[in-house]
């Protein structure tokens, strides 16, 4: 499994969920960079040309969604995709990561509401 990719589908889906309620909360923006900063960069070992840890795509992908206003279920089924393609690749530990990651972008800004909790519920769905 792609190092990139993974990282580029991961923001697609942190996206999904910070932006399901149609904004995006400064808190939502603080906790995934803090998600990226404390959960993603330390378990990572591959860089970019650049020597930029490739943790930080999904900060970057998350930050171009947002900019672009793109379509929050277009960003989750291409999440979701990725992830039926490599399900195979998945160990359990980075289901657990993507889980860890996702409820915590959903958890920042007044809890689950009712627009996160279908997303959290059907990335449980095809995590497990």
């Amino acid at each position: 499994m792609e190092a990139q990719l993974f990282y580029k589908e991961l923001g697609r889906l942190l996206y999904a969920i910070a932006a399901a309620d149609g904004r995006i909360a400064a808190k939502e923006v603080a906790v995934l960079k803090k998600v990226v900063a404390e959960q993603l960069v330390p378990q990572e070992v591959t860089t970019d040309h650049f020597g930029t840890d490739q943790a930080f795509i999904t900060e970057f992908e998350f930050d171009v969604l947002a900019d672009r206003g793109a379509d929050v279920d277009g960003a989750f089924d291409s999440f979701i995709a990725y992830m039926s393609r490599h399900k195979a690749d998945l160990s359990v530990k980075r289901k657990e990561l993507i889980y860890r990651c996702a409820d915590a972008v959903a958890h920042a800004f007044h809890g689950v509401g009712k627009a996160e909790l279908p997303l959290l519920i059907e990335l449980h769905k095809h995590l497990h």
